[in-house]
């Protein structure tokens, strides 16, 4: 199954993550994790300018840690610039700056192309033939002075500079002039990004409720007003005696360890199982103190309690599904190789997408955009997941089980054989239904 999963993977893929390659301003949000991508194309830029520019706009915007919402979501910006010959038209993907160099003289700066300023010189503005500020993330044209972010003090080294980068950054994200801060102010102490502006540009490029409730969970407060039960980082966490908080829906749970895999139920009792050499890790999936034999690095692992905020992959099994040993694999794994094999799959996101694949013992033969008219089945999934899946971070098996990637039969026999599929796999954490 490994190797049709893997071209499932590859097939959704191409139905619904190309269109990203082409954004201006974009918005991804990593479990409760957000980071908005700036990207810029400069004509008539030295290679030291845009180094300089990129760097402010990257520490203005970053600087003391932002973060947004009544969960406080972390934010970051980060910044993506290219070179091209000119911005006619404006390079797919990017916003597009012309550099005009200055010749000491006011002739030489910029000219508001409209509005009531039109024809006001500056030192750089942005919306020369689009409109400005940028709506959703669209791209945005327009002229800047090599004297952007100049020195405030030409006579003074230690002055520091001007931020006109990060103020024109702003209005990439879809911010007006005015809403204060970084938008008012381009050099003094209020030259730097308000709570507001940081709330306005995650709203305005990622949209609304992005940093949901759900994020307050693992922030070390059992919060009722967010339905919460209990917090994994709180002491206590609000869980009664051999309870277990999951750090993703903040409800209590009774984990089950089995120390024949390195599972205890508390931290005592798998120092004194592990023996020398080992050292024991919580898990925050399962509840379990695990048995760590050999140092292994595991990216976005749940052992770690940085990592669990949000984090799905740390959501406790909805029912205890068997986990894979160190000599061998969960005996799902083997189980669910002979499904999906020979299939016509209608897919589905929660973003709306929607695609077919067609496999044939294992392969992927067909797919496309659209709906089949006669689909076996259909899968339900995210955007997120397929991320997840095709960066190797979650497996299809565990996509399964852990109900991010649910399959319901179409017609009365593929409903019903799929039906026998999930009552036999929920013995193991396996399909789910789906409430889309």
């Amino acid at each position: 199954m490994e190797g049709a999963g893997r071209s499932l993977v590859v097939g959704i893929l191409l139905l619904f993550l190309l269109d990203f390659s082409f954004a201006k301003t974009t918005c991804d949000t990593d479990d409760c994790k957000i980071t908005i991508t700036i990207s810029i194309a400069f004509a008539g830029a030295t290679d030291a300018q845009i180094g300089k520019w990129s760097k402010e706009i990257s520490d203005v915007w970053n600087g003391d840690g932002k973060t947004t919402g009544d969960c406080k979501c972390p934010v970051i910006f980060k910044v993506n610039t290219t070179k091209v010959a000119n911005c006619t038209p404006i390079p797919q993907g990017y916003h597009c700056v012309n550099v005009i160099p200055w010749n000491n003289s006011a002739e030489s700066l910029p000219q508001l192309p409209a509005g009531p300023k039109a024809g006001e010189r500056v030192t750089g503005y942005m919306g020369k033939t689009t409109q400005s500020p940028s709506v959703n993330g669209a791209s945005l044209d327009g002229d800047w002075s090599d004297q952007m972010s100049r020195l405030i003090d030409p006579n003074n080294p230690d002055s520091g500079n001007y931020a006109d980068a990060a103020h024109e950054a702003g209005h990439m994200m879809g911010l007006n002039d005015g809403e204060g801060g970084i938008m008012n102010f381009t050099s003094g102490a209020n030259a730097t990004p308000s709570q507001g502006n940081i709330d306005n540009a995650v709203a305005r490029v990622c949209g609304p409720n992005a940093c949901p409730d759900s994020c307050c969970c693992g922030n070390g407060v059992v919060e009722n007003n967010k339905n919460e039960k209990c917090d994994p980082m709180a002491q206590p966490s609000g869980c009664g005696a051999g309870e277990s908080c999951c750090p993703v829906c903040c409800s209590c749970f009774a984990p089950l360890c089995i120390a024949a895999w390195g599972e205890y139920l508390d931290q005592a009792s798998c120092q004194a199982g592990c023996g020398p050499g080992a050292s024991c890790y919580y898990n925050y999936q399962t509840g379990c103190w695990d048995c760590i034999k050999y140092n292994i690095a595991i990216e976005r692992s749940c052992l770690d309690p940085t990592n669990i905020r949000g984090n799905p992959d740390c959501d406790h099994p909805k029912s205890y599904s068997i986990v894979k040993q160190s000599n061998g694999t969960s005996p799902y794994a083997t189980a669910i190789s002979s499904i999906l094999t020979n299939e016509r799959l209608n897919i589905r996101t929660k973003e709306g997408d929607s695609g077919y694949l067609v496999t044939h013992e294992g392969e992927l033969v067909d797919y496309g955009n659209g709906l089949l008219e006669d689909p076996t089945a259909t899968i339900y999934t995210d955007r997120k997941t397929i991320s997840l899946i095709s960066s190797g971070e979650l497996s299809l098996g565990e996509a399964l089980s852990g109900g991010d990637v649910k399959i319901d039969g179409e017609g009365i026999w593929n409903a019903i054989r799929f039906e026998i599929y999930k009552l036999l796999f929920s013995l193991f954490g396996g399909f789910g239904t789906t409430d889309m």
